[in-house]
């Protein structure tokens, strides 16, 4: 068989190899897109985490403070109690009640330290990550938003070439390409393959010399007898 006879597979060969590799950009770009989408989310539950830690503390301290308050308003009607009573039963009553409400005070002081001292760390972070994260996000956005559009645009490329593809098929002859399409089933890459040092590039095996010589001789398409695919001399 002659070049010319085979140019219409190869042409159309290298169509459906342009198809597989756009596809598979398409697929890596899905990837790539998860993974962004992955890593945002990761950053944005970073922020509401902070956030609400930060909340959280706020609301702990307000709470620690109406607390003292009320104590040490418990403890000032203590005092004044102990000022008016006679009694001495009356009198250790209030004051084991005053040293309840002083116990209390220094006990929530403490506690409210230890939240002043959590929410002044929990601000400098929010300070210090929070414009970070934000950089970070902004990014991946813009990232996800350029990759959609690649991923747009190389699909309707792969419509292109399913298009070129099918006007391509109807001008081979319908032998040659139910051959073509069993071939590329069963090897699942080129049909057609060029012999480089007298190997077939297909399946690696050396073509026999008889056959080779034919090949370029008379600058022909021929068959591999090892693995069946159509073979020619590349220069």
């Amino acid at each position: 068989m002659r070049k010319e006879d085979i140019k219409p597979i190869l042409e159309l060969q290298e169509i459906d190899q342009e198809i597989e590799r756009v596809d598979r950009r398409i697929r890596k770009i899905e990837e790539e897109i998860g993974d962004l989408s992955s890593e945002l989310s990761s950053l944005e539950k970073e922020i509401n985490k902070l956030e609400e830690e930060e909340k959280t503390l706020l609301r702990t301290r307000k709470e620690l403070r109406e607390n003292i308050e009320r104590e040490e308003e418990l403890l000032k009607r203590t005092e004044e109690k102990m000022l008016m009573v006679r009694k001495d039963v009356e009198y250790k009553t209030l004051l084991k009640e005053k040293s309840r409400h002083e116990d209390n005070i220094l006990k929530l002081s403490y506690e409210l330290d230890d939240v002043e001292s959590k929410l002044e760390e929990i601000k400098k972070l929010l300070e210090e990550r929070i414009p970070k994260l934000c950089r970070r996000i902004k990014e991946i956005k813009e990232e996800i938003e350029d990759l959609v559009l690649e991923k747009k645009s190389a699909e309707n490329k792969i419509n292109e070439l399913k298009k070129l593809k099918k006007s391509k098929e109807s001008e081979i002859d319908e032998a040659l390409l139910r051959f073509y399409n069993e071939a590329k089933e069963h090897y699942h890459s080129y049909v057609v393959v060029p012999i480089e040092e007298g190997v077939c590039t297909g399946c690696g095996m050396k073509v026999p010399d008889v056959l080779f010589s034919k090949i370029l001789k008379e600058d022909s398409i021929e068959r591999c007898p090892n693995c069946g695919r159509y073979i020619y001399y590349r220069l």
